[in-house]
């Protein structure tokens, strides 16, 4: 059985400064798995990892929850504002402990080159880290007949960043404060009332083995679907940015990670260039046919 190591930082020291607000992202956790079937369980039993997609998109700010959710009375200047292009990075995972414990971790993928990509900024961030995926309501992944595409979707509520000391259910919750000052990363900081996500991988070829459950042996050609909700900013330093944030973002296949190369420690992070560390890992997608 094939292994690939799968290390994805969370150190305390990352930790420490998240808290602090003085780092534009929490990035992706210190964990490390192998990937490929192990005993199956009843149920869904998937992996969904990935760091070569892009998204872009809309967002609306409102003052009330009401108002957010029947799309009425946006804030002056805050109706539809454009969401800038940004990397991505998923990893959702249930029920297949061989490879990770529960997780639920979709976010702007900040780390490339060390923390020097592009994508590192308050501006266009979002961050859901539900690491235990206790903010699952509805999870599920399949592969398409023909073994070409992979789909992951979810809907959760009431995901939210937390206060120190931080341990579970705390969720590192995040998203891009538009239409307020920037600031540090607690200004961006809230609960994800509600939110759904549908992850399209598709230009796959699926391999099954051991019997039932498939896994890719190539990256994907392209990305789809979305990520939408409903998030409260309750920002403590900058009360301008409070308030309830209707997104709506789509996925794409712009990546400046997957364009060069470059994974986790890769480079310098005063240097866009050259990406000479660990390169942008390859998708890992596995599931029950």
């Amino acid at each position: 059985m094939r292994a690939i190591l799968k290390t994805w930082l969370m150190s305390a020291v990352v930790l420490a400064v998240l808290i602090a607000g003085q780092s534009t992202s929490a990035g992706p956790l210190g964990m490390a798995g192998k990937a490929g079937p192990g005993k199956l369980g009843p149920g869904d039993h998937f992996y969904a990892s990935s760091e070569r997609f892009g998204y872009k998109g809309t967002v609306s700010v409102y003052d009330t929850w009401e108002d957010a959710k029947s799309g009425h009375n946006a804030r002056a200047g805050c109706l539809g504002i454009l969401w800038p292009q940004r990397d991505g990075a998923i990893f959702a995972v249930k029920g297949a402990p061989e490879y990770w414990v529960d997780s639920n971790i979709i976010e702007t993928n900040g780390f490339a080159n060390n923390w020097g990509s592009p994508s590192d900024t308050n501006f266009g961030f979002f961050q859901l880290y539900d690491e235990n995926a206790d903010t699952w309501k509805n999870h599920k992944a399949s592969w398409s007949h023909d073994r070409d595409t992979f789909t992951v979707t979810a809907k959760g509520r009431n995901a939210t960043y937390g206060t120190p000391p931080l341990t579970n259910p705390e969720d590192y919750a995040r998203l891009w404060n538009a239409c307020a000052v920037q600031g540090v990363g607690e200004t961006t900081s809230g609960t994800f009332l509600t939110y759904d996500y549908k992850f399209v991988a598709t230009g796959l070829n699926g391999d099954e083995a051991p019997k039932g459950f498939i896994t890719n042996t190539t990256n994907a050609s392209d990305y789809s679907g979305h990520f939408r909700g409903i998030f409260q900013n309750e920002s403590i330093g900058s009360p301008l940015s409070n308030g309830f944030y209707v997104f709506d973002l789509q996925f794409n296949n712009v990546s400046w990670a997957a364009e060069n190369n470059c994974g986790y420690d890769g480079g310098d992070p005063q240097t866009v260039f050259p990406c000479v560390g660990l390169p942008a890992y390859p998708d890992q997608f596995g599931g029950k046919k």
